[in-house]
């Protein structure tokens, strides 16, 4: 049977609306053109994860379709295409393909079914008598055949089917086969489209200044000077911001300067990274928190254990640093407007739009396009709400809003800083309890209110480690500051993981264990987890000697609603830099699609990780993001990066995302090669400035 009201097509009856092209086989999520051509409609923003190629991918197996002939195209705003499990048409939490894979599969399928019908009624022969192979209905009995091409037209009469054919499919399977991603062509020969590369009749341009203190207003501007230089069309207040519009990016990109805006920095401006870690450890060190999950009684336990271990670690905040500044086209026509933007929440740009503008949201429509980068940063509507306030300046014409680099990285919503205190009562060689405690500002208040509870789930994800320990227990404490957060690629798990798989290592030296062998006596209750961590093993050549001074460091970890992934990293010390020579990756997502993107998504998120891990850092003093760039927010170099070896296993578990798990085990494996390298301990990233300040402790 299929998903009720899954895979109906415009009309119940199968007739096309007015003006729908009656030739083409029209449902939610695919359109079928008489020349063959299958276009799935995707729903999730396609940012550089490859979902655009997956789902189209589990769409032509269930079609029996030509992959030759398959295209995909980005969802416009539309209630079919909300995240089933987010519930908005929202692209994060490693959902893409894993959400939709069920629908697209059946979409897919009730199409075949639509073109068999539509062939025996044309043959006059029963369905059951007909197969499918490649693109094609086939009756072996008269040796006829019809494309789907030539079919699209009578199946779109057609009624939706309740239940999909059962007739043989002949066509070659897809799925878990490397397939080239759909997006790369385009990519390659420069016709992709990001909003950064619209360009429109009668466009303008614009760029912001923003107020570099958090919560600053504007004292003045020389905007009279700027206005008088050749092209700039006008200046305008934004929220927190001032706009600079021109007939060329660049012209509004070197009025920036001579805007020589003042700001009144505001209470904010003391703030600074010695009174906000400070602030952490005094909230966590003077409160309870919130018990996020327990079992058993480690408080109890621990106090009676012959020894309490306990460390306590600390990260800070991390910009997303996209290839593709915040970009955004927009165009006012009275009472409507049309939004270019390449957002994982299109939905919540249209609502933006429509609210600003006081419209309707059906006033409003988004032209998806590709997005240079996301990692959760175009989640948010800021730069959209901007491009639209500017676009109402100049009515029917298009308003192209660029960040520069240092905008970008200077007003971000953050990966949030925060602390942990990780303690265990230990009998000899046994751990007896196991407690996390940890501090950070919240995401979902301001994001998604509807999914806050007593604590914040985006934040403390995987603050319960994934260890059998028969006494343990997650607790967080809120510490609110004035740097904006937001979703950043493994969010909360970027920090828990890095806490506990790093405090497991310590256990393992304090008790005097192997580290695998640790781990693996504390997963011996769960399977899939001991298969990902033994194979991890035998791939890293843990045990084996090393060439040179070399040391591999462990993790594991399993994000929610993302892999079970096991990682090692091989490292030395060079010139007092850390090397790291070789990541591997062995991530459990359940079910595969694509091995390739699967395999990039893997290796890519290790990188994101690992620059995290070595130079990831926001600084704040006086208010202020100090970062600006590249050359201070660095990034993993292609010299810098390491060698992969990365394995993908099926264990038939539920199917889970791809996008994020690979990142939050890479710092913890680090720093464990690290200690067992040199001796000492790193607790505090990044970790490029511990080993420049000798501050890390044994």
């Amino acid at each position: 049977m299929l998903s009720a009201g899954a895979y109906v097509l415009a009309f119940a009856d199968g007739t096309a609306a007015a003006g729908q092209d009656k030739s083409v086989l029209t449902l939610n999520y695919l359109r079928i053109a008489p020349d063959g051509t299958v276009t799935v409609i995707s729903p999730v923003a396609e940012i550089g994860q490859g979902t655009s190629t997956a789902l189209p991918m589990v769409v032509a197996d269930a079609l029996d379709a030509d992959w030759q002939l398959v295209r995909f195209e980005l969802a416009a705003v539309a209630p079919q295409f909300n995240s089933p499990i987010l519930r908005t048409q929202l692209t994060g939490a490693s959902t893409g393909v894993s959400g939709f894979h069920d629908l697209y599969r059946d979409a897919g399928a009730t199409a075949r079914t639509m073109l068999i019908a539509a062939a025996a009624r044309q043959w006059k022969v029963p369905a059951d008598e007909c197969v499918t192979e490649t693109g094609k209905v086939l009756h072996p009995k008269s040796g006829r055949s019809l494309g789907y091409g030539e079919l699209a037209s009578r199946a779109a009469a057609e009624p939706v089917p309740t239940d999909i054919s059962k007739v043989a499919r002949k066509g070659k399977v897809l799925v878990k086969t490397p397939v080239q991603r759909l997006d790369i062509p385009a990519k390659v020969n420069g016709t992709a489209q990001f909003a950064i590369d619209i360009r429109l009749p009668d466009m303008l341009y614009a760029t912001v200044v923003a107020c570099p203190v958090f919560g600053g207003t504007l004292v003045r501007d020389a905007r009279a000077d700027v206005l008088k230089q050749k092209g700039i069309k006008g200046v305008y207040d934004l929220p927190d911001a001032v706009a600079i519009v021109a007939d060329r990016w660049w012209t509004a990109h070197r009025a920036r300067d001579m805007l020589a805006a003042e700001w009144r920095a505001g209470k904010h401006a003391q703030v600074n990274d010695k009174s906000i870690s400070a602030q952490f450890w005094r909230d966590l060190d003077g409160s309870d928190g919130v018990l996020v999950k327990a079992v058993g009684t480690p408080a109890e336990t621990i106090k009676t254990a012959r020894e309490k271990i306990s460390a306590r670690y600390e990260v800070p905040f991390l910009a997303h640093a996209t290839m593709e500044p915040m970009s955004c086209v927009a165009r006012v026509h009275g009472n409507s407007c049309e939004v270019w933007v390449g957002s994982q929440r299109p939905d919540k740009a249209r609502d933006v739009a429509a609210s600003l503008l006081g419209l309707a949201p059906g006033a409003v429509t988004i032209h998806p396009v590709l997005g240079g980068g996301g990692f959760g940063r175009r989640q948010e509507a800021d730069f959209v709400a901007q491009a639209v306030l500017l676009a109402k300046e100049f009515p029917g014409r298009p308003v192209k809003l660029v960040w520069s680099r240092e905008e970008d990285t200077q007003h971000d919503f953050y990966r949030p800083a925060g602390v942990s205190e990780m303690s265990a009562g230990v009998n000899g060689k046994e751990v007896v309890a196991f407690r996390h405690k940890q501090a950070t500002p919240t995401i979902l208040p301001r994001t998604f209110p509807d999914f806050m509870g007593e604590f914040d789930s985006v934040v403390t994800d995987n603050i319960f480690s994934l260890y059998g320990f028969p006494h343990q227990d997650g607790r967080w404490v809120r510490s609110e500051t004035p740097v904006p957060t937001g979703m950043w690629r493994s969010v909360g798990a970027s920090q828990t993981v890095f806490a506990i798989e790093s405090f497991i290592d310590e256990l393992a030296a304090k008790t005097g264990a192997d580290p695998y062998r640790f781990r693996r006596r504390l997963l011996a209750s769960d399977p899939r987890a001991l298969a990902v961590l033994d194979r991890l093993a035998a791939i890293s050549g843990w045990g084996k000697p090393l060439p040179g001074k070399r040391a591999i460091g462990l993790a594991i970890s399993h994000k929610h609603l993302d892999c079970l992934v096991g990682q090692s990293a091989e490292v030395s010390i060079e010139d007092g830099q850390v090397v790291v020579h070789r990541i591997c990756t062995v991530a459990d997502p359940g079910k595969l699609i694509n091995p390739d993107t699967a395999r990039a998504q893997m290796e890519g998120a290790a990188i994101w990780g690992l620059s995290a891990a070595l130079f990831g850092k926001i600084s704040i003093a006086e208010g202020r993001v100090q970062e600006s760039n590249f050359h201070d927010y660095r990034v993993v170099r292609l010299a810098e990066s390491p060698a992969f070896t990365t394995e993908i296993i099926e264990s038939g578990a539920p199917f889970e995302g791809m996008g994020e798990g690979g990142a939050p085990g890479i710092a913890p494996a680090v720093c464990n090669a690290i200690f067992r390298l040199t001796g000492k301990r790193i607790r505090t990233l990044p970790i490029a400035d511990q080993l420049a300040s000798r501050k890390d402790t044994a």
